[in-house]
């Protein structure tokens, strides 16, 4: 588990919000009413950049250009010529701030993670423990539905994220993972008196039941139209089984 202030750390860089350029998400907007529905943002570009010097400006601008490229096109669709052509500039421009497009691909990573953590935080300041665990889960496949390429990048490629990245990212990444896991478990532990008998079981279950029905549903294996197993509602079939799933794991 992470130190205190290693949480802190993550939460702290998941509250300034992670930019993606000149694009910001927002948070899941959890609206509870009849079926617990709930309602999440896209992303919202805004067409200025403040606070930033040129370099880190044109850094952001960079990685800004690549992920609307790669929403659009998919990962072939983001080249170092489509990127400069977005900026109005040379390729060879793009060398002062990546080295290469895998360098460009590795920061898309790891800002998305940072987005998604983000994007979960609505779900985690619910006062009710097990209200919280309930949205949070909502947020998370909400995040993977309305950000289907970022979500694939993140987790449905064959390159683990752990090892698309490079060894001086690895302690963000588990700061962030830590800090989640840590307040899972709190919310757990409020709802069933003591905490789970291993951390590392309790989260990867949360995180296989959150991600195997995302990867389902934005590779359209569940869908309202699916030839064989068609499901009429998709928002009724997702309260019940976040409802299944997660009180299964509280027991």
């Amino acid at each position: 588990m992470a130190s205190v202030r290693g949480r802190s750390d993550a939460r702290e860089q998941v509250s300034r919000g992670a930019l993606f350029g000149n694009a910001v998400i927002e948070p899941c907007r959890v609206a509870w009413g009849e079926g617990g529905r709930h309602v999440v943002r896209k992303l919202v570009t805004f067409a200025a950049m403040t606070g930033l010097g040129d370099v880190d400006a044109f850094r952001e601008a960079i990685i800004g250009a690549s992920l609307e490229l790669g929403q659009a096109l998919g990962e072939d669709g983001v080249t170092m010529r489509a990127i400069a052509t977005k900026l109005g500039t040379s390729a060879t421009t793009l060398y002062t701030c990546f080295e290469s497009k895998a360098a460009i691909m590795r920061e898309l990573r790891m800002r998305g993670l940072l987005m998604l953590a983000r994007a979960l935080e609505d779900g985690l300041a619910l006062p009710s423990p097990r209200e919280s665990l309930h949205a949070v889960a909502r947020c998370y496949i909400a995040f993977a539905r309305d950000n289907p390429w970022l979500y694939s990048l993140l987790f449905i490629e064959d390159t683990p994220l752990a090892e698309a990245i490079l060894p001086p990212q690895h302690p963000q990444l588990i700061s962030i993972v830590d800090d989640l896991r840590g307040r899972l478990i709190e919310r757990y532990t409020a709802v069933v008196g003591r905490p789970p008998g291993d951390a590392n079981r309790f989260f990867a279950k949360w995180w296989s039941a959150a991600h195997g029905v995302s990867a389902l549903l934005i590779t359209r294996r569940i869908r309202n139209e699916h030839p064989v197993l068609p499901i009429d509602d998709i928002d009724a079939f997702l309260d019940e089984y976040i409802r299944a799933t997660t009180d299964g794991l509280l027991g």
